[in-house]
């Protein structure tokens, strides 16, 4: 049986009304300009081309990885080593794959939670996933107004609730940044995300906290916003055999 390391895309994971002035918001800052800023940096970038640096699981050791990511369900990730490609990942929103070209075997799945949740340590969906990577929150419909409180570190915490749990986003700065987003539902806990380092509106840094004490750290070392991007790249690589993804035994 294949044995192989995590690999986490991290890479990646919000009412109405106002609320009293506070230090760290500018003056009328509302919750609905907060969710508004967000939506519109979802509409403002809808793929993404970057270079980057992973560290998690047991070693925590920074690898290098190349992340390709288009809207809506679309991801890629190239694990790269000293002598080139080691690990590649993606799916283009219906199957999921892992390639270690080195065995020439491509392993593949539905695009699931579940599968997801093997190698992010989050159960969530395609869709999720490019948002985090885009360096916003999963969008969420609200099933009743969002409203907010302020926290003990100082940031302002907007919870969103929808069908089956609620979004915890925390905001501080001016401008206002997003700094934490939390997701959780009637079942539990799905996972949270710390985004930091922002430049232009787009956080260079994130820590992705999986529901099983699992942590990923990505860096982000060069980002190209808005690329045009081949749908093959997307599609598993040809391979001489091909096997479930159940086949592949983690090591965490």
């Amino acid at each position: 049986m294949r044995r192989i390391g995590p690999v986490v895309l991290a890479l990646a994971l919000a009412g109405c009304g106002l609320w009293a002035r506070r230090p760290g918001l500018a003056p009328g800052t509302t919750i609905e300009t907060l969710l508004a800023g967000l939506d519109a940096r979802r509409a403002a970038v809808h793929s993404l081309r970057a270079r980057a640096q992973i560290r998690s699981g047991l070693a925590q050791v920074w690898v290098r990885e190349a992340v390709v990511v288009e809207r809506p369900r679309a991801v890629r990730v190239d694990v790269l080593s000293p002598f080139g490609l080691a690990l590649a990942l993606g799916t283009d929103g219906s199957m999921l794959w892992v390639y270690p070209p080195q065995e020439g075997i491509r392993y593949e799945g539905e695009a699931t939670p579940e599968n997801v949740a093997r190698f992010l340590g989050a159960a969530v969906s395609s869709e999720d996933l490019v948002d985090v990577l885009l360096g916003v929150p999963p969008r969420r419909i609200p099933v009743a107004p969002p409203r907010s409180r302020v926290m003990g570190d100082g940031m302002l915490r907007v919870i969103v609730p929808f069908a089956d749990g609620e979004q915890r986003l925390d905001f501080a700065g001016r401008p206002a940044e997003l700094r934490r987003a939390e997701e959780a539902r009637t079942d539990g806990p799905v996972m949270r995300v710390d985004f930091d380092d922002y430049r232009d509106g787009f956080p260079w840094r994130m820590d992705i906290h999986g529901t099983e004490g699992t942590t990923a750290s990505l860096r982000y070392v060069e980002v190209e916003p808005n690329v045009t991007v081949d749908a093959a790249v997307f599609r598993g690589p040809a391979a001489v055999r091909v096997l479930p993804l159940e086949s592949i035994e983690l090591r965490r």
